[in-house]
């Protein structure tokens, strides 16, 4: 979200973000915001506070729990100095308004949520993928323990065959020995 004006308002903030003006009084309680006041005492939210009530509700929205966000918070908006460019020590700048630092910011911010994004469709991608590569092995394994069992079916079928065989020859064979044996014993 890309906050345009330098002050807004609680019902302004409110309308833009569609969020209750309960709901940003509780994120600023809980979240412990310093949200400046005007001479009359009523809240308004500098571009900051903005950007960061609408970041808020983009994690709150994406099922993150306070505590997350409160870490979160705490990395992103630092209460003293943000060195914005690691390579270059030498650069850092104070979180209180500097353009330069709300443009970076703002960049990071897109940065992010455009990673996220991409990282969240490829995610989503990969899983699509291997669930299919397991589906297909799965089929596949499958397939090769009904071979097997066919396989292994078929020789038992044929052992049982060749068993049979043997035992009719068998019974043949002395089926012919005992009748001899019979005519033996009678001639005796």
């Amino acid at each position: 979200m890309e906050i345009l004006k330098e002050k807004y308002s609680i019902t302004e903030l409110s309308e833009i973000l569609q969020l209750t003006d309960h709901a940003l009084r509780f994120y600023e309680k809980e979240f412990e915001l310093n949200i400046p006041k005007d001479e009359r005492g009523r809240r308004f939210y500098t571009t900051d506070m903005a950007n960061m009530m609408y970041k808020i509700k983009v994690m709150r929205s994406d099922g993150l729990e306070i505590k997350a966000i409160k870490k979160i918070i705490k990395e992103d908006y630092p209460v003293e100095t943000v060195n914005v460019l690691p390579d270059r020590n030498d650069v850092t700048l104070a979180a209180s308004g500097n353009r330069d630092y709300d443009l970076l910011q703002m960049f990071f911010q897109k940065f992010e949520q455009q990673l996220t994004a991409d990282l969240s469709t490829e995610i989503t991608s990969v899983r699509e993928y291997l669930t299919r590569e397991i589906c297909k092995s799965k089929l596949e394994l499958g397939a090769c323990v009904e071979n097997s069992m066919r396989r292994l079916e078929n020789k038992m079928d044929k052992h049982y065959q060749d068993v049979d065989r043997a035992l009719g020859k068998w019974r043949d064979k002395n089926k012919k020995n005992i009748f001899k044996k019979l005519l033996f014993k009678m001639h005796i």
